[in-house]
Order: structure tokens, then C-alpha cells, then sequence
């Protein structure tokens, strides 16, 4: 099923969270001094690859992917293993990470700085502002579910 797995290249990354910001493909082709179609091409070649990065991820972990937008580089599912709501995330500065909602003591985890500084990228790659001083568990579930109304997930 997953013979090949690539990540997107520089160039489809770029082109990726340009399109993603809403920014017109003859916008992206004059900046990068490409054709329209180029531009189009890749974001496409860079969606196959998220979408094939984000289902192996669900397979080997386990998740049932209840949503997924490899447009947004997300994924929404459950996994059994762990009985918790779980998000799969694609992002070209931290690659693919799951997120597991759970309840915990985040000032007594050895990861607390590691979940603080991948959900601070997501943010600022989203453009969602997060308040200050809330612990990764409560962050995490603040931002995500900005995200799901984002993408219009809470009304599937």
C-alpha cells in the first residue's frame, strides 16, 4: 500500500502553504518565475505526498481517520490503542506529527517544551494567535479546535 513515501520537496512545500494562505496560483508562479500550471502541478504532487505521509501515519499508529484534508495537511480519527481523539499533522518545518487529546501533568513531562514548540509552529503556520501560560494538554485542544471550524469539520 505505501511502496513509495516522499515528502513534498522545497518548491511543492512552498507552493503548498502559499496556496494554503489563500495566495492565487498566477501570484505563486510570478514570485517563483514558473508557469501557472507549474504551480498548479505541484501543489498537486505535494497533496499526493501529504495525503500518502498522513494515511501511513494513521496505519502505523493505529488511527481511524474520521477526517482528513491533505490540502490542510490534517487529519482527524480516533485511536483505539490509546481511546483518544487523535490529529495527525503535516507541517514542512516539523514533518508528520500525531497528536493524541489526553488529560495530563505537562509540567511534570520530560516532552512539555517539545509539545509547546510543535503547537507554537502550528499556530503561527495556521495564523491562530494562543493565549499565553496554558499547559500543552489545554493548548492542544484550543487549537485544534480552531482549526476544525477552520475547516468546517464540526458540521460533517
Amino acid at each position: 500500500m505505501f511502496t513509495t513515501l516522499r515528502y513534498p520537496t522545497k518548491q511543492q512545500n512552498l507552493i503548498w502553504l502559499r496556496r494554503r494562505q489563500k495566495d492565487r496560483p498566477s501570484e505563486i508562479a510570478n514570485d517563483l518565475n514558473v508557469s501557472r500550471p507549474h504551480v498548479t502541478m505541484e501543489q498537486k504532487r505535494a497533496e499526493d505526498r501529504i495525503q500518502k505521509l498522513i494515511e501511513h501515519a494513521a496505519s502505523v499508529n493505529r488511527v481511524k481517520i474520521e477526517h482528513m484534508s491533505a490540502r490542510y495537511g490534517i487529519a482527524e480519527g480516533y485511536c483505539h490503542a490509546y481511546d483518544s481523539k487523535t490529529y495527525i499533522i503535516y507541517s514542512p518545518k516539523i514533518g508528520v506529527q500525531n497528536w493524541y487529546v489526553h488529560e495530563g501533568n505537562c509540567g511534570t513531562c520530560d516532552l512539555e517544551d517539545q509539545c509547546k514548540e510543535t503547537l507554537r509552529t502550528l499556530a503561527e503556520e495556521w495564523e491562530i494567535g494562543i493565549p499565553p501560560g496554558m499547559p500543552p494538554t489545554e493548548l492542544g485542544v484550543y487549537l485544534f479546535e480552531r482549526i476544525r471550524r477552520r475547516l468546517k469539520w464540526d458540521k460533517l
